[in-house]
């Protein structure tokens, strides 16, 4: 199951460092350089990107509302499980990459709903579905 943490982050070392930072594979492989939780949404594992880009323009905009003259911005990247500051995008920027990543995740095969970690095999070579009721249906 592929997921995303969106967390504020003081990134060290480079110009703008305060980012709402949207990282792919969760907890786990998000920059080191963490704020603590504040707003709503922060800290967060989403499995939908889209919420996730969602929730992190959110909390950018309350963000700066709180501290108005500071430049925050909101990015989404991998860091691999390294340090890696990653480059902030546009709200229509991260939007479509938030789209473009969703409908590419795997789906059950009987009723289209994402795949969680919980899978249902009917065998080698039959198809993935996401609960014993898809697996009942699938084999009927």
């Amino acid at each position: 199951m592929s997921k995303w943490f969106v967390s504020r982050q003081c990134y060290w070392g480079v110009e703008d460092p305060y980012v709402v930072e949207i990282a792919a594979g969760g907890l786990d492989y998000a920059n080191p350089d963490m704020l603590c939780e504040k707003y709503p949404g922060e800290g967060v594992e989403y499995t939908d990107p889209r919420e996730a880009v969602e929730t992190a323009l959110s909390i950018a905009e309350a963000w700066k509302k709180d501290d108005p003259n500071i430049t925050i911005g909101v990015a989404a990247g991998f860091t691999g499980g390294n340090t890696l500051p990653f480059e902030p995008e546009s709200a229509k920027e991260l939007r479509a990459w938030a789209e473009r990543i969703f409908k590419k995740l795997p789906r059950c095969t009987q009723c289209g709903e994402l795949l969680s970690e919980e899978r249902y095999l009917d065998g080698c070579d039959e198809p993935t579905l996401c609960s014993s009721r898809c697996a009942k249906l699938y084999n009927a």
